[in-house]
C-alpha cells in the first residue's frame, strides 16, 4: 500500500458503519445544504509548523477527530497537502465531501491556500461547494441517498498548501441513543507531517473502546468532564503475516468505540425494527404466498427452501436508502408488493414467510469477509455488511439468503462462510458460530469422455460435461436466456487456450430451473496426454488434487498462528479414457480406491482398467476451518504420504507407432480426427485461427506436407507472423522445395530480427551452396555468450560446407576450449567430427562428455552414433543408436544412421528404419548424401 492508497482509506473514517450502509439501509431530511461554520470548540485544532510546507511529506496534516454525545456523532477531518508537482494539482484541484443528509449535516470549517506567507480564505473570498446527488453504485442496485459536495479549487497552484477542514453529523434513527465510530489507523510507510485520532465524549456517557493490540491505544485520560481517547499516527508499520492466516491476524487496525455494552445489547436494540417490519397481515399477499407454499409440500425442510426460492427468485436486488436509515429494514409486505429489497428487505420477508408457515427463524447480521475476527470486536452494527436468516429445522440450522440464488432443497444444507452471526431477538442475543458440516451435494460434477480410438500417440477426441450447482450455475440462467452463439464461441476459445492447446468443435449450455443447475458441453480435440517416460508411454491421471501443502510457520512470531483453509466446497470428477482397439497389455499402477484426509480436505477416488476402457471419478471436498500450529507436523505429514501415492496408466511395450503405420492405415484411424478439426474450424469466430493452427500441426505431425502446407498458406495470408512463417519454411524444406523454403525463412528473419531464425536460415543456405552469402549472414548476428556454442555449431557447419573442413574443426575446438563443461558445444564439436568425418581422434572423449553432462541425451547419443560409424565401429554405433531411440523414439536421423549401418550388415531391417526417417523428415536423404551418407 502506498501514501496515496494509505490516504483514500483515511479519507473517510468508517463512523456510523459505513460498510453494512451498502447493505443494511432507508431514511427525515436532516441537511440537504452546505452548511458554514467556525470550527468547533470541542475541536483541538492542529498547528501547521512553517518548516513543513517546504520539506518532508506533502501530506502535511491528517486529522480525524469524533464527539459522541445524545446519539449524535459529529466527525471532523482537517487536511494540508502541499501541491509538489502537476500531478498533485490534477487530484487536489476539486474537492468532493460526501454525506447522508437523512442522517445529519455537513458542514465546511475551513476552506484555504497558504502561498509564503499568505493565507487565502476561499470561503471568505466567495467559495461556495455545488452539491449532487452521488448514486454511482446504481448499476450494483445500490441506491443510498448520499449527497455529495463538490468545489474547484479556484486558484490553486504547484507550491501552494490546500487546507481543507469539514465535519459530518451522524443521528442514525435505527440506533435510537446508541452511537459508534470506526476509524481506520494508518501505519507505516504512510508518510504524513502530523496525524492523528482522536473519539471524545462526555464523562456521564457510556462508552466502550476497543483496538488491535498493536495500536499501542492507552486508557483515555478525563479532563473537564470529557474523556478522550487520543492515537498518534501513522503507527508502526504491522507485523508481516502468513496469507494463509486467519483474517483475525490479517486486519486492518480500527478503532472501534461505541455505546453497546455488548453483543446482546446490540441485538436488542435492533430486533425490534426487524420484528416489526415482519409483521404481516393474516389476509395479506405474503401469507398467502406461505399458503401456497405450504399446500405444496408437507416438509417443513422444502418448505423452507420454496420460501428462500421464491424470494431470491421474485424479488430483485436494490439498496433503498432514501427513506430512514442504512440499518432499517422495509416491511415485508412493502418489499413484496415492489418487488424489490436489500439483504434486509429480503430476509425480513423471508423471515416473515417462515414464520407465517410455523418454522422458527431469525434475521441474523453477518460479515461476509473475515468473520473469524467478528468476536474480537467491540459489539457495534459497523463490523457487519450483509444480512441472513437462520431457519432451526428438526434441531438443525439452516442459514438462508435471500440475495443468493437457486437455492434447493439439495443445497439448502449448504453453510457460508460467515463463521459467526448475531441473532436479532427481543431479549438479547450473543454471537453463535456459524458451525461447518461437509457439504452433501456437489457445487461441480464433471464428466469428460477422452477417446484414443486412433492411437495414443495421436490426439484425441473428447466430450465434457460439467454442470454447476447452487449460485454459480445460475449465471447459466442468463446465458441460455441470451442464446448468443459468439458468447459460446468465446467459451470454447478460453477454454482451448486454457487446456494449452487443443480445439473446440462445439459448445452449449442448459439450465435447469427445477434443480436449479447450469450444464456446459464442450467437444473437441486434444492433444494426448501420454508422454515417453523411461522407454515406454505413461499417462498419470490427472484425477488426483494438488495436494500441496506449503504453509510454513518457520518464523519465531508465526509459531502460534493457525492455518486458514478454504470452503466449504465439494467437487466431483468423473473421467473415461477409450484406449485403442487392439491394443493390449495396458497396465494401471496405483490404489483402486483412495479415501485420504488432509488438511480440512477429503479426497475419495476409484480407478478402473477395463479391456479398452480406463475410468477413474475423485470427489474432493474441503471444509472451511483451521489448522491449529501444534498440528501442522501431522498434517504436513498427511499431505506428504497422500501425495506419494502414484498412479499411472502404462502403455504397452511394444505399441506401434504413428511412424510406424502405412499411410492408408494411418489415414483410415484419423479421419475422425480430422472431421473433429474441420468441426471446430468451422465453429471457432472469423478471426479465430487457433483450430486451423492446431490442425495444420496434426497434419505435420503425421508428415502430410502438402495438406500442412495448405493449412499454412491460409495462416500466411490471414494471420501472418515470423513464426509461421518459420513454420511453413520447415514444411516446405521437407518438401525439398528449398529456395521458397529460403524465402519464407528470410521473410520470417525480416519480421522478426531472431537470431534462431538467422542460424537456421545461414545453415540452409549453406546446404543450398550459398556459403559466402550464409557466412556473411552469420557474422553480422550479435551472438550473446549463452547463444556462442549453438552460434559455433552453425558457423562451423557452414564453413566446413563451404570447403574448409580444417577451419570448421578449429571453431568448435576454440569453442569447446572456452566452455570444456558445456553440453551443447561438446556436442557440436561430436557432430561436426562426425559429419564431416574429421579429427577422429579423441572424438569419442569429446562425445562422451557431451552424453555425460546432458538432460536429454538421445541428440548426444545419435552425435556419437555418427563417430562410431566413421570409425569403422558398427556395432558400437548401433547400440548408441539404440539408446539413443529408446529416449526419443521418433528421431530421424537415428533411425536412417541405423537404417545405413544395418543393409551394410545384410539386415532388410534396416529399410524400414530408412522408411521411418523419410517419412518424419524427408529432407534427411539430401542433408546426410551432402556428407557421403547413402543408402546402399
Amino acid at each position: 500500500m502506498n501514501d496515496k492508497t494509505i490516504f483514500a482509506a483515511l479519507r473517510l473514517p468508517l463512523f456510523s458503519g459505513a460498510a453494512l450502509a451498502l447493505c443494511l439501509a432507508n431514511p427525515s431530511l436532516a441537511g440537504e445544504v452546505v452548511l458554514y461554520d467556525e470550527t468547533p470548540a470541542w475541536i483541538e485544532q492542529a498547528d501547521l509548523e512553517t518548516a513543513q510546507f517546504e520539506n518532508g511529506p506533502s501530506q502535511l496534516i491528517a486529522d480525524w477527530q469524533h464527539w459522541l454525545e445524545d446519539g449524535l456523532v459529529t466527525s471532523y477531518a482537517d487536511s494540508a497537502t502541499r501541491i509538489d508537482n502537476p500531478q498533485a494539482l490534477m487530484e487536489q484541484g476539486t474537492i468532493s465531501l460526501s454525506w447522508l443528509p437523512d442522517k445529519g449535516d455537513l458542514t465546511i470549517h475551513r476552506v484555504e491556500i497558504l502561498r509564503g506567507g499568505e493565507s487565502i480564505d476561499l470561503i471568505e473570498d466567495g467559495a461556495q461547494f455545488d452539491v449532487l446527488r452521488r448514486e454511482q453504485g446504481l448499476e450494483q442496485r445500490l441506491l443510498d441517498g448520499r449527497l455529495t459536495a463538490t468545489l474547484a479549487v479556484p486558484g490553486l497552484q504547484i507550491g501552494d498548501v490546500l487546507r481543507v477542514a469539514h465535519s459530518v453529523t451522524i443521528a442514525d434513527q435505527a440506533l435510537g441513543d446508541e452511537m459508534q465510530v470506526l476509524q481506520f489507523l494508518g501505519s507505516k510507510p504512510w508518510q504524513v507531517g502530523f496525524a492523528r485520532a482522536i473519539v471524545s465524549w462526555p464523562e456521564d456517557e457510556d462508552v466502550f473502546w476497543r483496538v488491535e493490540d498493536y495500536a499501542g491505544l492507552s486508557a483515555p485520560i478525563t479532563e473537564g468532564g470529557v474523556r478522550k481517547l487520543e492515537v498518534e499516527l501513522p503507527l508502526a508499520e504491522l507485523p508481516d503475516m502468513p496469507n494463509d492466516a486467519p483474517w483475525r491476524f490479517r486486519r486492518n487496525p480500527v478503532l472501534r468505540v461505541g455505546t453497546y455494552a455488548d453483543w446482546q445489547e446490540l441485538s436488542r436494540t435492533m430486533a425490534p425494527h426487524f420484528n416489526e417490519a415482519a409483521e404481516i397481515a393474516s389476509d395479506g399477499d405474503v401469507a398467502a404466498q406461505a399458503g401456497a407454499i405450504m399446500a405444496k409440500t408437507d416438509d417443513p425442510l422444502q418448505r423452507a427452501a420454496f420460501a428462500t426460492q421464491l424470494v431470491q427468485d421474485e424479488v430483485s436486488y436494490l439498496l433503498n436508502g432514501l427513506d430512514g436509515g442504512n440499518y432499517l429494514p422495509q416491511f415485508a409486505e412493502e418489499t413484496w408488493a415492489k418487488r424489490y429489497g436489500d439483504c434486509k428487505a429480503k430476509s425480513v420477508l423471508l423471515h416473515a414467510l417462515l414464520k407465517e408457515m410455523g418454522i422458527e427463524s431469525q434475521t441474523v447480521l453477518v460479515q461476509t469477509r473475515g468473520g473469524d475476527a467478528i468476536p474480537e470486536l467491540l459489539p457495534l452494527p459497523g463490523n457487519f455488511d450483509h444480512m441472513i436468516v437462520r431457519a432451526q429445522i428438526d434441531g438443525e440450522s439452516y442459514w438462508l439468503d435471500g440475495t443468493s440464488t437457486a437455492t434447493r432443497i439439495a443445497n439448502i444444507g449448504w453453510v457460508p462462510p460467515f463463521q459467526y452471526a448475531l441473532p436479532l431477538s427481543a431479549g438479547g442475543s450473543d454471537l453463535v458460530e456459524i458451525s461447518q458440516r461437509e457439504q452433501s451435494s456437489p457445487n461441480l460434477v464433471m464428466n469428460v469422455v477422452t477417446d484414443y480410438t486412433a492411437g495414443i500417440d495421436l490426439p484425441a477426441l473428447f466430450t465434457l460435461e460439467i454442470k454447476f450447482y447452487g449460485p454459480q450455475g445460475a449465471d447459466f440462467r442468463k446465458l441460455v436466456d441470451e442464446g448468443e452463439d459468439e458468447t459460446l464461441r468465446q467459451i470454447g476459445k478460453s477454454f482451448a487456450e486454457s487446456q494449452g492447446g487443443g480445439a473446440v468443435s462445439s459448445v452449449s449450455i442448459e439450465y435447469d430451473e427445477e434443480l436449479a443447475f447450469g450444464t456446459l458441453h464442450v467437444a473437441g480435440v486434444t492433444s494426448s496426454d501420454f508422454e515417453w517416460k523411461e522407454g515406454r508411454l505413461v499417462l498419470e491421471p490427472d484425477m488426483k488434487p494438488d495436494a500441496a501443502f506449503d504453509t510454513s510457520r518457520a518464523k519465531p512470531e508465526w509459531r502460534d498462528i493457525p492455518v486458514m483453509t478454504a470452503g466449504p466446497v465439494r467437487n466431483q470428477i468423473v473421467g473415461e479414457m477409450i484406449l485403442p482397439n487392439g491394443m493390449e497389455d495396458f497396465v494401471f499402477e496405483g490404489p483402486d480406491k483412495l479415501d485420504a484426509t488432509y488438511a480440512n480436505t477429503r479426497v475419495i477416488a476409484a480407478n478402473l482398467l477395463d479391456g479398452n476402457r480406463f475410468s477413474g471419478k475423485v470427489e474432493v471436498v474441503q471444509r472451511l476451518g483451521e489448522i491449529a500450529p501444534d498440528q501442522l507436523p501431522e498434517v504436513k505429514r498427511a499431505v506428504r504420504r497422500f501425495a506419494s501415492q502414484e498412479a499411472k496408466l502404462l502403455a504397452p511395450e511394444n505399441m506401434v507407432w504413428r511412424w510406424q503405420l502405412d499411410r492408408g492405415d494411418l489415414d483410415q484411424r484419423i479421419m475422425p480426427i480430422l472431421e473433429g478439426f474441420a468441426a471446430a474450424i468451422d465453429f471457432a469466430e472469423d478471426d479465430d485461427y487457433g483450430p486451423l493452427r492446431e490442425r495444420a500441426a496434426f497434419l505435420h505431425d503425421i508428415y502430410r506436407f502438402e495438406d500442412t502446407l495448405a493449412d499454412l498458406d491460409v495462416l500466411v495470408e490471414k494471420d501472418t507472423s515470423a513464426w509461421v512463417l518459420q513454420w511453413r519454411s520447415n514444411v516446405l524444406y521437407s518438401l525439398g522445395r528449398i529456395e521458397a523454403s529460403l524465402e519464407d525463412l528470410q521473410r520470417a528473419f525480416d519480421l522478426e530480427p531472431d537470431n534462431d531464425i538467422a542460424l537456421t536460415l545461414g545453415e540452409r543456405l549453406g546446404y543450398a551452396g550459398r556459403t559466402e552469402e550464409a557466412l556473411e549472414l552469420l557474422e553480422s548476428l550479435p551472438v550473446s555468450d549463452e547463444e556462442s556454442a549453438y552460434f559455433a555449431g552453425i558457423y562451423a557447419t557452414v564453413t566446413g560446407l563451404s570447403g574448409d573442413v580444417a577451419d570448421g574443426l578449429a571453431i568448435m575446438a576454440e569453442e569447446v576450449a572456452a566452455k570444456p563443461q558445456n553440453e551443447t558445444a561438446l556436442n557440436s564439436d561430436c557432430w561436426y567430427r562426425g559429419l564431416f568425418d574429421t579429427g577422429l581422434d579423441g572424438a569419442l572423449e569429446i562425445c562422451t562428455r557431451a552424453i555425460e553432462r546432458a538432460s536429454n541425451s538421445a541428440p548426444m547419443l545419435d552425435s556419437r552414433a555418427m563417430v562410431h560409424y566413421r570409425m569403422g565401429n558398427l556395432a558400437e554405433a548401433l547400440a548408441d543408436l539404440n539408446s539413443a531411440l529408446e529416449l526419443n523414439p521418433g528421431l530421424a536421423a537415428s533411425h536412417y544412421l541405423r537404417g545405413i549401418i544395418r543393409l551394410k550388415q545384410g539386415d532388410k531391417a534396416g529399410r524400414e528404419d530408412i522408411a521411418i526417417a523419410l517419412r518424419i523428415a524427408p529432407e534427411i536423404e539430401a542433408q546426410y548424401a551432402r556428407h557421403g551418407l547413402t543408402v546402399d
